[in-house]
């Protein structure tokens, strides 16, 4: 799946009664459920962007809590309202957080398992700071990592390495054992209609014309119809209009052109 699907899927699930806030708190659930059932560890650092990946992280980390000794590195402030939302509930319930400073990634070396929510599918080109550093550190950490839905840097010079990654729904693209580990696709409730209709985020593929576009540059359209009824391709041609092409022609029989012409706007 590509970054755009998943948008796609996102907008279209809230239709079908699953809200984002829902898929966000089942995907961390499956990745606490997933380092529990894989991994042997007494702590955990979970470090989190300011994303929605990062807030997959924060809700994991509320469920490890119950279990585990779990401390949580922002290394970005988070962004989203679901993500601060998150936030709040992770630190409601004592959970250790942190601000990520300088040097704080050495800190990673303590730790017994590392869960990697700080770049979700969204991101794109080579890591930046601090990133690229804390990247770095946690592959050279002894400690098991898991990755939420892509390894941090995927595809890119520098890139986490987990052991596992945790991906929801499907399998995202450049994804193999190499550079994201054993791959666990986790159900997170999308629902099928989500995926098989056409909903509201289908329009993310709609494209805007340009504010200093001229005649012409968004599409032209020929419907080609007509006699004896005429509604069909007059009704054709208009909503080619309506749904944003700049010249809209109709070819049709010569004995029905003047009502055809009559739907002209």
């Amino acid at each position: 799946m590509e970054a755009m699907e998943v948008k796609v899927l996102d907008i279209n699930s809230a239709l079908y009664g699953m809200p984002p806030e829902s898929l966000m708190e089942n995907a961390g659930k499956a990745v606490a459920e997933t380092a529990l059932k894989e991994f042997d560890f007494k702590n955990c650092t979970v470090l989190c962007g300011g994303g929605n990946n990062g807030g997959d992280g924060l809700v994991a980390a509320r469920y490890l809590s119950k279990k585990r000794n779990v401390k949580i590195i922002m290394v970005k402030e988070a962004k989203s309202l679901i993500a601060r939302k998150n936030f709040r509930r992770a630190k409601r319930a004592g959970i250790p957080i942190y601000r990520y400073k300088k040097g704080m990634e050495k800190e990673l070396r303590k730790s017994e398992l590392i869960i990697d929510a700080m770049l979700g599918i969204g991101a794109s080109g080579e890591l930046r700071e601090p990133y690229n550093t804390i990247a770095k550190a946690v592959n050279e950490s002894p400690a098991k990592v898991i990755s939420v839905d892509i390894p941090t840097g995927l595809g890119g010079k520098t890139a986490v390495k987990p052991d596992i990654t945790v991906t929801f729904h499907a399998a995202k693209d450049r994804m193999n054992e190499k550079n994201s580990g054993r791959i666990f696709v986790a159900d997170i409730g999308i629902p099928e209609e989500a995926e098989a209709v056409v909903g509201p985020g289908d329009m993310i593929y709609y494209p805007l014309p340009e504010k200093n576009s001229h005649k012409g540059e968004n599409g032209v359209v020929l419907t080609i119809g007509g006699g004896p009824y005429t509604g069909a391709p007059a009704l054709a041609a208009t909503a080619a209009l309506r749904t944003g092409a700049d010249l809209s022609f109709v070819f049709t029989p010569e004995k029905v052109w003047k009502v055809v012409a009559s739907f002209s706007p």
